[in-house]
């Protein structure tokens, strides 16, 4: 049975419009958020970390095609990509979960980005925005 090891949050936005991010067209990318875990070194052979992001954005122009990236310390490992319409339906939700498996021992910092790679469509991020981590010992 897995056990549940460390716990963390990070809720920059908990409602609609609470924030407005452009999001940059690539290469370009802006942080949404940041949050760190630790994992003991008895369970470093053996766990599992799951993140679970929610970003609310809205196409402003176009419809841009949102790339989230989630970043281990410096280490890319893992992204989605999102459109979001910029007419009738603008606004919508991300939401996605990140399994990282057997992450060594010690403190880690997963960083979420997010860029536009949509050439000539503009969008922002405008909340909610909240992520979640959770190291489960397995």
């Amino acid at each position: 049975m897995a056990q549940l090891i460390d716990y963390n949050v990070s809720v920059p936005a908990v409602v609609t419009d609470q924030v407005a991010i452009e999001v940059p067209q690539t290469p370009n990318k802006v942080i949404l958020s940041q949050l760190g875990i630790f994992v003991l070194p008895q369970y470093a052979l053996n766990n599992r970390v799951q993140l679970v992001a929610t970003f609310g954005g809205e196409g402003t122009s176009e419809i841009p095609r949102f790339l989230f990236r989630v970043f281990r310390d410096n280490q890319e490992i893992y992204y989605i990509q999102q459109p979001f319409e910029s007419g009738f339906e603008h606004f919508g939700i991300a939401t996605f979960q990140v399994i990282d498996i057997n992450v060594s021992a010690g403190a880690h910092a997963y960083t979420f980005y997010v860029e536009n790679l949509e050439p000539g469509s503009t969008g922002r991020i405008i909340g909610p925005m909240n992520v979640s981590a959770a190291v489960f010992a397995v």
